[in-house]
């Protein structure tokens, strides 16, 4: 009888026991079910939408990773039908701040005009100790609920400190965030992997890790994978995407081109996607739609030896498989509506470069190429963002959809090693990417290789340098102050200098020993006077980062704006230098003259500021934002015929187009 028990017992085990995944056992493909739940203006009742979509999942067998908002795990209804799930299913957070979640968490709520704002919703919207405290909250509320800490947790975007918090505290394995994107429901999150799970930088979030020093040991899953032609193009480019392709009017079958390219590994090391809908939506929405992706999903798995993972267990069998570092990934294939263009992407822990091949005319063009640093720091690491939208952005070299000018054809398809790509010795680089300090180039008789920098030119603090204190910019510039007024008070002290170099002369006085010993002291106790006052600023990774963009751009003068802001916050170890009007950097390291101008900024109408602007003989306007100060143009930018070419969540760099002859 007791043989019996035992027998049966392990029986229970291995049919309740979630499936452990072993690189030994499957074909290392997989489609990761992913369902973030929250309660939204669509919601009708949560609990309702939540048993309707886990009977989609339950009835058909399979696993799903569930990510609940702090809102929802309040809700007991939901917890209940929960704790009723079996055991294939994955339980994690959706880190989404609200009202409540912020009251209970002894934060205050940064109240926005929408509930999605970037500053309002995410982690990064708040300083690093209320981040702390958003954390805690949320997770002693899911423990309160299931009795454990989740592995999973996601949200459109988490920052990198948040993410080193919950796996130092509470043992996190697994993050969930939306694949590239750029300006699409005012989020930019531009220049990761393309679609394909990573292990992120401890610094930033959108990078994967290039050492394992820097290595965050988390999984990093991508929502709603893009079409890598069609996603990487203009106006809702995003919406082709698994989430959205119905949108555009396109059928399951692109759907099902999409999970394959995705989900079956080719000629990689593995393949993967991540699928799920929202669970805020009404009960009857997962009988249609999703109860369809489901079908599709239980089809491809057989037909293509698919595994069908939650977030837990596909980063247990990653961390497992890549101990180390991310592998380098290679996506290729035709253009899925049918065109005779094909794409090819390569990522790896040190770079990522996209290509378009046309096969009527054959030639090849980079779209894409960003670099990866192991020192670079995301923008709101330290500091919250402040910002409605949000603006993540891994620095380029080329990035065609900022700048389509970028572009560059090359002869072939160069050949891609980890660290470095190497084209063949007739290619002619293009003048930015010879400029580039994150670049070492080595041209050969045989070849043209471009090897990629480890680090960042400028330290996580990013560059710092002594000066005047901000009183005397202030001073010079500030607007409360006119442009003459400055001008009187300067003109008076050289005057009272020069009629006092006068009575010295006259008098002979600068001959004695006496005076040359005063003069002497006077000269030292200014200096010193100066050195006790001067202070240290800085520029943020993030602005050099834009700086080397404009380095790596045609000769031009760039206008600057002209004004100094005392009274702004800033939570970095230095003042920012742009607060306090020195902005001489913008030269020192981007190696183009400056002009410092105020007018174009505040030009109370259009005909004037562009009479002003076309005066100074311009090619580039840059532009500073930071926290609560934010520099911006008056008009529309075809009232001053510019072009915003790039931007970050620190920068812009508008270009001035050239004037039509009529």
């Amino acid at each position: 009888m007791l043989k019996q028990v035992l027998f049966l017992s392990l029986l229970l085990c291995i049919f309740l026991l979630p499936p452990k995944i072993y690189a030994q056992t499957i074909n290392n493909q997989f489609i990761t079910i992913v369902n973030p739940v929250r309660i939204s203006a669509y919601t009708k009742d949560p609990a309702e939408s939540i048993s309707a979509q886990y009977f989609e999942v339950k009835s058909r067998g399979l696993p799903a990773s569930w990510l609940f908002t702090y809102d929802v795990l309040q809700n007991p209804k939901v917890a209940e039908i929960v704790k009723q799930m079996d055991l294939r299913q994955d339980l994690g957070i959706f880190l989404e701040v609200t009202p409540e979640f912020a009251k209970n968490s002894k934060v205050v709520y940064n109240k926005t005009d929408s509930w999605h704002r970037s500053n309002s919703i995410f982690l990064s919207g708040y300083t690093q100790e209320d981040r702390k405290k958003l954390i805690d909250t949320v997770f002693e509320k899911f423990k309160l609920n299931f009795g454990y800490f989740p592995k999973s947790v996601g949200a459109w975007w988490v920052d990198s400190f948040s993410l080193e918090y919950m796996k130092t505290k509470y043992g996190v394995t697994a993050t969930l965030g939306c694949s590239d994107q750029f300006h699409t429901d005012g989020y930019s999150l531009w220049g990761q992997y393309w679609s394909i799970p990573f292990y992120p930088s401890k610094l930033h979030a959108g990078m994967p890790a290039r050492n394992l020093q820097n290595k965050l040991d988390i999984v990093s899953f991508q929502w709603a994978s893009r079409d890598p032609l069609n996603g990487y193009s203009g106006e809702r480019a995003s919406s082709f995407s698994t989430q959205d392709y119905f949108t555009r009017g396109l059928s399951e079958d692109y759907f099902e081109k999409l999970i394959g390219l995705y989900a079956l590994k080719h000629n990689n090391q593995f393949g993967q996607i991540t699928l799920g809908l929202e669970g805020d939506f009404p009960a009857e929405n997962y009988k249609s739609l999703y109860a369809s992706w489901m079908n599709i999903i239980v089809k491809l798995s057989k037909e293509n030896n698919i595994t069908v993972s939650n977030m837990q267990d596909f980063s247990l069998w990653y961390r497992k498989t890549f101990p180390d570092l991310s592998p380098a990934h290679l996506i290729e294939t035709d253009d899925l509506l049918g065109s005779s263009t094909k794409v090819i992407w390569y990522q790896s822990p040190a770079y990522r470069m996209g290509l378009i091949y046309n096969k009527d005319n054959q030639e090849v063009k980079i779209i894409d190429w960003r670099v990866y640093q192991d020192n670079f720091e995301e923008p709101f690491y330290l500091v919250p963002n402040t910002q409605l939208n949000l603006y993540i952005n891994t620095p380029s070299l080329i990035d065609t959809i900022s700048d389509p000018e970028t572009i560059w054809q090359i002869p072939s398809v160069p050949k891609f090693e980890e660290n470095k790509i190497i084209f063949p010795p007739s290619v002619a680089l293009p003048l930015r990417i010879e400029r580039s300090t994150l670049l070492k180039i080595n041209k050969t008789s045989a070849t043209t290789e471009v090897e990629i920098t480890e680090h960042w030119p400028y330290p996580e603090d990013g560059l710092t340098f002594r000066s005047l204190p901000p009183e005397i910019f202030y001073l010079l510039n500030s607007y409360n102050l006119s442009k003459s007024n400055n001008i009187k008070r300067l003109s008076a002290i050289f005057g009272v200098l020069i009629i006092a170099a006068l009575i010295v002369f006259k008098s002979k006085l600068y001959r004695t020993k006496q005076f040359k010993i005063i003069s002497i002291g006077i000269l030292l106790t200014g200096l010193l006077i100066v050195g006790l006052k001067s202070q240290i600023y800085s520029v943020s990774q993030a602005e050099t980062e834009a700086l080397l963009y404009l380095k790596s751009l045609d000769d031009g003068k760039v206008v600057v704006f002209d004004e100094t802001c005392l009274k702004c916050i800033w939570h970095n170890k230095f003042m920012p230098a742009a607060l306090a009007n020195n902005r001489g950097y913008v030269s020192q390291v981007s190696g183009k003259p400056i002009i410092h101008n105020r007018s174009i900024f505040v030009a109370k109408d259009r005909p004037t500021g562009k009479k002003i602007l076309d005066s100074l003989k311009a090619k580039y306007i840059y532009i500073v934002k930071h926290e609560n100060y934010t520099e911006s143009l008056p008009f529309s930018p075809g009232d001053y015929n510019v072009e915003l070419i790039y931007e970050n969540a620190n920068a812009q760099i508008w270009r001035l187009k050239d004037e039509k002859v009529s």
